[in-house]
Formats: C-alpha cells, structure tokens, sequence
C-alpha cells in the first residue's frame, strides 16, 4: 500500500513537473538569462593579390556565451570566440574576438526552434607568411564587422538546451578573410 502511494505521489510529482516545464517554455512572463559553451569547425579562406598569396584552411574553435531571452521569440548574446589557429603553406593566421548578437527564433513545437541571428564582431587577428624573396612577414591587425547566422535548438528541459549552429564572419580588413563556423553548442537557462 505505501509503496503504491509513494509511486503515485512520484508519478503525480513528474507529472506536475512535467507540466510546470512546458509552462515554462510556453509561457515565459520574464526575462531569463542563459549561458553555454559550443565546439565547432571553421573554415578561413582570404586573397592576398598585392603579395601573391591565396588562404585556404579550416580548423576549431571554442565558443562561449552569456545572453538573456526576453520572451520565446527574442534573444541578446554576447560572446567570446576562440579561433585555432589555421596555415596554408608558408602563411597562417589566428584569430579571436567578442560579438554581440540578437537572435530571433521561431518556435516550431514546444521543444524546438529555428532561429536567425545578427550582430557585430570586434576581432584581434594574428597573421604571418613566409615569402621567398622578402622572408617572413607579420601583422596584428583587429577591427569590426557584421555577422550573421541560422541554427535549430532543441530543449531537453526548462533549463537544459542544445544548439546546431552555421555563423558567417566576412572581416573587412586589408586582407579580407571569411569565415564559415559550423558548430554545436550546450546552454543552460536559469
């Protein structure tokens, strides 16, 4: 008898906080704040013509972020990424920054979403070549530009979310690089 109650006063108690989740989700009535961690491959390719020199490489990168969900529909992120560093030949580059986005979702069920975002970037880029005639040549260079990017989310629970994530990075400099980040990431929300 008291083993068949504890289980219905268990089940009652998942059931309820089954519920309490999908309101959670559902009907958000404040501003919550998350924050997430996100591994992914990228793809850095820039031309060079003044120097003869033509980039192609792709490597990792480690994401992390802090951002806060006014409502099911609309996000602000800020994060910090961590490029690895990638080489082609005789040249190679690294680059790292912080970016803050706006993010736009579309709930297509109660645990998943698509969803756009766009932002601005601030970059510090490390790059160097080593050229036959003159040797090797290096420069700091940094500044800022417009990215954007589309990605799907599935919530586990109220708390618990995983996101598939595709960001383009076209940095206006002297050099020109672009980058495509393909990347997974988990979050928390509190």
């Amino acid at each position: 008898m008291i083993k068949s109650i504890s289980l219905s006063a268990l089940s009652l108690a998942l059931l309820g906080f089954g519920n309490a989740a999908h309101a959670d989700i559902t009907d958000m009535d404040s501003p919550r704040i998350y924050t997430g961690i996100g591994y992914g491959q990228y793809s850095f390719q820039f031309e060079d013509s003044e120097n003869d020199i033509d980039f192609d490489d792709d490597a990792q990168m480690l994401k992390g972020y802090v951002g806060t969900q006014f409502n099911k529909y609309l996000s602000l992120e800020l994060a910090y990424q961590n490029f690895d560093e990638v080489s082609d030949f005789d040249s190679k580059a690294e680059i790292d920054g912080v970016s803050l986005a706006a993010r736009l979702a579309a709930p297509l069920t109660d645990n998943f979403s698509i969803y756009g975002k766009g932002g601005w970037f601030e970059w510090d880029a490390e790059v160097s070549s080593d050229l036959p005639a003159i040797g090797e040549i290096s420069a700091d260079q940094s500044g800022g530009d417009v990215f954007y990017g589309a990605g799907i989310e599935y919530a586990f629970t109220t708390n618990m979310q995983v996101r598939l994530e595709y960001e383009r990075y076209e940095l206006e400099d002297d050099f020109d690089p672009e980058m495509d980040v393909a990347s997974v990431s988990f979050q928390y929300m509190f």
